[in-house]
């Protein structure tokens, strides 16, 4: 069995992404900062941070930072809790504090769409980039392969550092990554890490807006006959006031057809991330899987949107015993309550596709298309930064991992534990056709130790998709 796979990596690092990629809305600049006893010894030495206070805040009762005790307290609650964390920093004027603070810090792309955009290009792909502010320091984190849309009289697209703007502010994330089992000194009190994980400390500037403005909301149709395959990310920005909520949903519901009547084939591809206000959430799901078909959500993420439909069985077999085939039964419970047609779930070492029947592609495109952005994936996991094709075709080198093949055993061997009938080289070909839908298992790899985390599920997300389309001309 390994060795079929192993066979099918071999040829899916060869795989190109010939397709026209979109991405949009969510980019930023990220200034990482790895989390070490000197900079914590620093924070604690401004007089405005009041290190005996610190306990007394739990990060999850704050909605925001507010000053920089609240943002020393959620650093130390999450430190040792070994949770990742996103909050949004409401007191800008501590930007330049975190300046003057960091100053060892690394600035890099960040944003959901940035990220993707840089990484196509990166690929061969011809990418193209919509985001709402974008500075002259924004736009040079791009590759200059990547073009964004102007309007004169007509939609054009250029390269994305000539379509920056003087006057648009600069949106920053703070990221604080920390290893594992780090002991950090916070007045006295020592802090141990469990586990390797970061805080994400956000800013939405003025003029940040996750959909489309200005004159480009008014040529929609003819940016989609620019574009095969769009990753629409930015969303979990969606206001929570009811009002204002129905009002940014028909905005872009109304964004999503228009972009569809430029070019009948468009894919569109949606990377969950979570919502602070759960309700708001279930809203904002159901309503954009309305015109979006592709949908992707890791093993830790499915489980609160699972609760938020009402599917509590579904969620707590995950948390009792997380495995390939309560992971299934999880995306096909998402499946019928928001109609995907194609949701992707990746784990640690293994992903579940699941696909409407019937479906453009082949599930075996699917499967290769998967295995390719494994591929990439173990690249970056590597080395960090965007992978190249030429350094794609490394990752035949890296073997699949014993989680993801041991993984795929157990489901074949659950499966028919509940009365599916399987087929027979199921667990060589990984692929299982149902009344209404096929179910892929693909084993990834795992790499250990991996230089940055920041991005893998878009990565992976981004590559197996605009792959998918290039290996299937049904598309075209």
């Amino acid at each position: 069995m390994e060795s079929i796979w192993q066979e099918r990596v071999e040829k899916a690092v060869n795989r190109k992404i010939d397709g026209r990629v979109f991405a949009a809305f969510n980019t930023n600049v990220d200034a990482v900062v790895h989390v070490n006893d000197d900079n914590i010894a620093r924070i604690l030495d401004d007089p405005e941070v009041r290190p005996e206070t610190l306990s007394e805040f739990d990060a999850d009762s704050l909605d925001t930072v507010k000053n920089k005790n609240e943002f020393a307290a959620v650093l130390k609650d999450c430190l040792g809790k070994g949770k990742s964390f996103y909050i949004v920093l409401e007191a800008v004027e501590l930007l330049e504090w975190l300046d003057d603070m960091f100053p060892n810090r690394r600035e890099s792309m960040g944003g959901q769409a940035g990220i993707i955009a840089n990484q196509m290009a990166a690929l061969g792909g011809q990418s193209i980039v919509y985001t709402s502010l974008l500075s002259p320091k924004q736009a040079g984190l791009f590759y200059p392969e990547v073009k964004s849309p102007m309007v004169n009289d007509t939609l054009h697209l250029e390269p994305v550092q000539k379509a920056a703007r003087e006057d648009d502010n600069l949106k920053i994330n703070w990221i604080f990554e920390y290893a594992k089992d780090l002991r950090l000194q916070f007045d006295g009190e020592e802090v141990v890490t469990p586990r390797a994980n970061r805080v994400i400390l956000a800013t939405r500037p003025e003029g940040v807006y996750m959909g489309f403005k200005g004159d480009v909301a008014s040529h929609l149709q003819e940016l989609g006959s620019h574009v095969d395959v769009a990753f629409m990310a930015g969303y979990h920005y969606a206001p929570s006031d009811k009002q204002e909520l129905r009002s940014y949903l028909g905005a872009t519901l109304d964004s999503l057809r228009q972009l569809k009547k430029g070019n009948e084939h468009l894919r569109l591809h949606f990377e969950y991330v979570p919502m602070k206000d759960p309700s708001a959430e279930t809203e904002v799901l159901s309503a954009i899987a309305k015109e979006i078909q592709s949908f992707g959500i890791n093993e830790n993420e499915i489980k609160r949107v699972l609760e938020g439909f009402g599917y509590d069985a579904e969620c707590q077999a995950i948390e009792d015993d997380e495995r390939a085939y309560c992971l299934y039964e999880g995306t096909r419970r998402l499946m019928e309550a928001l109609s995907f047609e194609r949701i992707q779930l990746h784990n640690l070492g293994y992903y579940i596709v699941t696909l409407k029947k019937p479906y453009a592609a082949s599930p075996e495109a699917v499967r290769d298309a998967c295995l390719f952005a494994s591929s990439v994936n173990a690249i970056k996991a590597r080395d960090g930064g965007y992978v190249t094709p030429d350094k794609v075709k490394e990752a035949a080198a890296i073997g699949l991992s014993a989680i993801g093949l041991e993984q795929l055993r157990g489901f074949a061997e659950e499966l028919q534990a509940h009365g599916v009938e399987v087929p027979d080289d199921f667990t060589e070909h990984g692929i299982l056709e149902r009344d209404d839908h096929y179910c892929i298992f693909v084993p990834a790899h795992v790499i250990a130790d991996p230089v940055s985390t920041v991005g893998m599920g878009d990565t992976i997300s981004s590559s197996s998709y605009a792959c998918e389309f290039s290996l299937s001309s049904i598309y075209r």
